[in-house]
């Protein structure tokens, strides 16, 4: 077998500061996407959904899989020791560093985004109120029956966050409110921009009172949001992404105790057959599925076990090792300090054990779907256990989610496998005008329209990922096939570009937040003025400093140098400088 060459890969260079580079536009569309996130655009449109989820749905993996390749790399190259001793000052120290000053500025810059955003709500809710939601928030009935009477619509959706009237009155837990909307002919069906009814969202909060009101005038138990999630879903979210839906939302929000008390009792007051999958005429299926979604619920109680809960005192928040967020934006550094000391010990005792690498159409023949589409269908069924959504979950606690290390570390492994191929012609990923269109066009949708299915929508969800991964390493093998001095220097840059770009993001996205301007003139101004202040701070802060040298290598800065010519001119001799 050839030896695989150690030159160095341009193109996947490149492919991963694309992977990077792409997270900051992935970021930068939330605000305008009705999305839950820190800001809300007052543009918004639905396309910078359609962007998040089809970034979201390969962007991560790709970047792992070339992570796995440079990792085997350097371990052909310098040993197990010389790669634990890189990745610890390339990967591990940077993401402690960040944890000591980006994550701070982050969470300042995000508070500081959502106080703002209250204070002028609560400026708003102090004058008498002009709109139906407003009145709603006051809980004043006068000025419902006001504004209703006027001519309001009380089955329009609100122009911020795409909830409805009766279900703004089930989040706040409004009985009194909500039996008058329900007598002004509220719709019981009516559907908020993700697909969620009242009763999901008085479910949601724990709001039993609500619910059985709701139960009481016909509202739908078994009812599926855009997600597949029912109302009995809701009441399971996790403490964390429930304090993080009512801020942003600016819904007051009840000790959680008596939020569990109450998600408990609105289980009760829900059918039985809301908690289980839809039946289908196919019995085999239904109960595939149904041992599935068991599965799938233990899982979700391994996840949050109390076990894993850490109480400092009896007046601080709860510590959950595995649901608290530490990381944020930077869990890719942390997953990758687990999954390098992980390839170190396999190959240490692979080499003791006689490894042979896989013959080489195993990885780059069609043939690898077989085995590959299997093995990540595994952990792919258990995403969004604990909040259904499309795509991978994130994990940004101190423990990796076990399901979602494990995918990653598919992804890792290819790529270092794919490493020790000879692929000099280019075969994975040659199809690349092919699968990109496939990916987009048939598998993208699909496994959005099946969302309901974990199985189906999973299946397709994995092929998606796959297809997009080889894609993309296939046109830029094809676009890049040399080094270009712009592209090298944007490769080098996008590790600092990534780890800093979130609290810069959300200042921005804050300070435009109600500019009255199209919402894609504002995300390309967003992405632009945050790149171009970040590739400043990179060339004057970081480049030729020491934090550059931990992220990229130690850089040498150009040097001018003068050299004479000996072209005369008249008397006179020429020196020419480069």
């Amino acid at each position: 077998m050839t030896e695989p060459t150690t030159q160095r890969r341009h193109d996947l260079d490149a492919l991963r500061a694309f992977a990077m580079l792409l997270g900051i536009g992935l970021h930068a569309a939330l605000s305008f996407a009705p999305f839950p996130w820190g800001v809300q655009d007052v543009r918004q449109h639905e396309l910078f959904t359609l962007f998040f989820l089809a970034v979201h749905g390969f962007r991560m993996q790709l970047f792992f899989l070339v992570s796995g390749f440079f990792t085997v790399m350097l371990w052909r190259r310098y040993g197990v020791k010389a790669l634990l001793k890189h990745r610890f000052q390339r990967v591990f120290v940077p993401c402690l560093l960040g944890l000591m000053t980006i994550i701070p500025a982050l969470h300042w810059v995000s508070n500081w985004a959502m106080a703002s955003a209250r204070q002028k709500q609560v400026s708003i809710d102090k004058s008498p109120p002009t709109s139906l939601v407003l009145a709603i928030r006051q809980r004043d009935s006068a000025s419902i029956e006001r504004l209703i009477a006027e001519g309001a619509d009380l089955n329009a959706q609100d122009p911020e966050f795409g909830v409805r009237m009766l279900a703004w009155a089930a989040l706040l837990g409004d009985e009194d409110v909500a039996r008058l909307l329900i007598e002004k002919g509220a719709d019981l069906k009516g559907r908020n921009r993700d697909g969620s009814s009242a009763l999901q969202a008085a479910t949601f909060l724990g709001n039993a009172a609500v619910v059985q009101l709701l139960l009481s005038h016909g509202a739908d138990p078994e009812a599926r949001n855009d997600r597949g999630e029912q109302p009995v879903d809701a009441s399971r979210a996790d403490w964390g992404t429930t304090q993080f839906l009512a801020g942003l939302l600016r819904v007051p929000l009840r000790p959680e105790a008596e939020v569990r008390a109450g998600q408990e009792e609105c289980r009760k007051l829900l059918p039985a057959s809301a908690d289980r999958v839809a039946t289908t005429t196919n019995q085999t299926e239904n109960k595939l599925t149904s041992q599935l979604q068991q599965v799938r619920s233990v899982y979700a109680a391994m996840l949050s076990s109390e076990r894993l809960r850490i109480r400092w005192s009896t007046t601080a928040e709860p510590f959950h090792l595995m649901l608290t967020s530490v990381f944020d934006h930077l869990w890719f550094l942390w997953f990758l300090c687990w999954l390098v000391p992980c390839f170190a010990l396999f190959v240490t005792v692979a080499d003791r054990c006689g490894w042979k690498r896989p013959p080489n159409w195993l990885v780059l023949s069609p043939v690898r779907y077989c085995w590959l589409l299997p093995l990540t269908l595994l952990p792919q069924l258990l995403m969004g256990t604990m909040s259904p959504s499309f795509g991978p979950d994130t994990s940004v606690g101190v423990f990796p989610q076990p399901h979602l290390l494990l995918y990653y570390g598919l992804f890792f492994a290819f790529g270092a496998l794919y490493f020790d191929c000879d692929d000099s012609a280019g075969r994975l990923g040659r199809w690349w005008w092919l699968t990109i269109p496939v990916a987009l066009i048939v598998f993208l949708p699909a496994s959005l329209a099946t969302m309901s299915s974990p199985a189906l929508s999973g299946i397709l969800q994995v092929g998606y990922a796959w297809l997009m991964t080889f894609g993309m390493i296939g046109l830029f093998r094809r676009a890049l096939t040399r080094e270009y001095a712009v592209i090298r220097y944007l490769s080098d840059a996008s590790y600092w570009l990534y780890v800093a770009h979130l609290p810069l993001v959300i200042a921005g996205q804050h300070l435009i937040r109600d500019w009255p301007i199209p919402s894609g003139v504002k995300f390309m101004l967003l992405c632009s003025v945050v790149v171009g202040l970040l590739l400043v701070s990179y060339q004057t802060l970081v480049r030729y400093t020491w934090l550059g040298a931990m992220l990229n290598g130690r850089r040498q800065r150009p040097q001018i140098k003068c050299k004479s010519d000996s072209r005369n001119v008249g008397e006179t001799t020429i020196g020419a400088c480069s």
